[in-house]
């Protein structure tokens, strides 16, 4: 997504010398090593760890790879102005704000949740339509999501072993959950377990997690009572099959359309809807605090034409156009 002459948000763009990376989940990274070698790159300090965790020892010596406070701007070399702002979609998640050098700001949400605490002020915008139909109203709040599961995490380990799965993003908040007070062990690979302590770097709340290859880890899986946690990059390993297994979901679902977070496979099998992503209304509700004028909805997840025909209808003066996708719009 291009914000201008300087700035792409998200991916690679010939000829344009900054890179932002709003957050590290994998649709979001399209040609990274690209950018790495060619463009600098600004990103939270939250997001700047996680990559540097993540991928490999040469990033934390690159010189083109810049950490940006919450609110602070940076100058670019055409005197326009970056800001990022929190997006409440995951750890170092942000919104992305350019203001050209003629005084004209256009913004990109990024993914993000609502409420947020600040909202990007800006004349034209690039909004996430993951939740671009008016049929994406959750009827059930975050709280109520996260009680559910802790609700269903406590009834099903007694009864044996839990196993839980969610991407990035999704697992900070079953690791806040779980911080709740579990009374069996929680489990997780090494390499989750270096990612959380990421977390914990940046005030992050999480249970704590034993490795499952250290003893107390070998003796609870002998035991068959312990939480296991899986993340990206984790395969099932050597543990023995069995127990219950809950999918915690970063989308919309539910047994009963939007109206309640639990589905119920079996007996033993379950999803659990912890949606980082704002629904419809919360989308509307954002466009309007920005303020912006002029919007395009980002059509990747397929409801921006839905979403660029509810703002243009219920936001007066705010006209909305789907983007055309790869490449994204561009604007100069």
């Amino acid at each position: 997504m291009r914000l201008g002459p300087a700035v792409v948000c998200d991916g690679f763009a010939e000829g344009c010398p900054w890179r932002v990376q709003t957050h590290v989940h994998d649709d979001h990274m399209a040609d990274f090593e690209r950018s790495k070698g060619l463009q600098d790159l600004v990103m939270s300090p939250e997001t700047y760890a996680l990559l540097v965790d993540e991928r490999d020892v040469d990033l934390e010596y690159r010189s083109n790879l810049h950490r940006l406070k919450r609110g602070e701007k940076r100058v670019l070399e055409d005197a326009s102005q970056l800001l990022l702002l929190p997006s409440n979609h995951m750890l170092g998640a942000c919104q992305t704000a350019v203001e050209l050098s003629n005084g004209r700001r256009l913004g990109y949400s990024g993914d993000f949740g609502w409420p947020l605490d600040q909202v990007i002020q800006v004349d034209e915008l690039v909004v996430d339509a993951t939740y671009g139909s008016p049929a994406s109203v959750r009827k059930y709040t975050q709280a109520e999501a996260e009680a559910c599961l802790f609700v269903l995490v406590c009834e099903r380990v007694r009864q044996g072993p839990v196993h839980i799965r969610a991407h990035r993003g999704t697992m900070e908040r079953v690791l806040t959950v779980l911080a709740g007070g579990i009374d069996v062990p929680v489990l997780a690979s090494r390499r989750l377990i270096g990612e959380v302590e990421v977390y914990r770097r940046f005030g992050f709340a999480a249970a704590d997690l034993i490795a499952l290859d250290s003893n107390e880890g070998e003796s609870a899986l002998r035991q068959r009572s312990y939480v296991r946690l899986y993340s990206k990059g984790d395969g099932r390993g050597n543990e023995p099959v069995g127990g219950t297994s809950i999918a915690c979901s970063a989308f919309m679902s539910g047994r009963d359309g939007h109206n309640d977070p639990l589905t119920m496979y079996s007996d033993s099998s379950y999803c659990v809807a912890l949606s980082n992503h704002a629904d419809f209304e919360e989308t509307l509700a954002y466009v309007k605090a920005t303020g912006a004028k002029r919007v395009v909805t980002d059509n990747t997840r397929r409801h921006g034409r839905e979403l660029a025909l509810a703002i243009t209808d219920r936001i007066p003066g705010v006209h909305a156009t789907p983007s055309t996708n790869k490449p994204g719009p561009r604007w100069t």
